[in-house]
């Protein structure tokens, strides 16, 4: 794994558990892009006599998950 490079920033973490907490992070970032993916195509390939709810569905719930990966819209 690369090292990474962390910047300066105003908050009190020390600088040893901030890089403790960069892997974590990117880890729990990746798990929302998936999430966010697989209801996308879930909302694109949902069938049956349930389409309309489940459609509506799964595009509320890739809505709720893109809000919380880019929170400034």
């Amino acid at each position: 794994m690369s090292q990474s490079k962390a910047y300066s920033t105003k908050n009190d973490l020390s600088a040893d558990l901030r890089e403790k907490m960069i892997p974590l992070l990117n880890a729990r970032l990746a798990d929302s892009i998936d999430l966010q993916t697989q209801c996308k195509q879930a909302h694109w390939n949902v069938k049956g006599p349930d389409f309309i709810a489940l459609h509506e569905l799964f595009d509320k719930i890739n809505e709720d998950v893109d809000a919380h990966l880019q929170p400034e819209r």
